[in-house]
């Protein structure tokens, strides 16, 4: 008899406001005006993208990956995981959600092995 395999993790990307790119603009002047006023009006942000599992066995939220520095519209999911299941992805084909998107494709194409994952700070 051969011992049950488990499930492959859920996986995820945590949303989180990425304060650290507003103290440190780098790269073209031009860029780093237009994204300060759209900071100013409240049309974009920046925000860091981890990539997140959560563990068959226990339901813990692990970090494998992180994509900082995305400037892009305002949205409401900061802090928020969105699951690759969640079917808003398949519609929306805005910025943010392509890179959501790619971030899941790559974690689900290449697992990130247990013993690499990183507990997800809770907020």
């Amino acid at each position: 008899m051969t011992a049950p395999t488990a499930a492959p993790p859920r996986v995820g990307v945590h949303i989180a406001e990425d304060i650290d790119y507003y103290a440190a603009p780098v790269g073209d002047e031009e860029i780093v005006a237009e994204e300060r006023r759209h900071f100013a009006d409240g049309t974009w942000s920046a925000y860091l993208l981890c990539t997140v599992v959560e563990c068959p066995h226990c339901g813990h939220h692990y970090t494998t990956d992180a994509l900082g520095g995305v400037v892009v519209d305002t949205t409401s999911l900061v802090d928020a995981i969105v699951w690759a299941d969640d079917p808003s992805l398949a519609d929306a084909d805005d910025y943010l959600h392509e890179q959501i998107r790619d971030l899941i494709d790559t974690e689900q194409a290449n697992p990130t092995p247990p013993t690499e994952w990183v507990p997800l700070p809770v907020p």
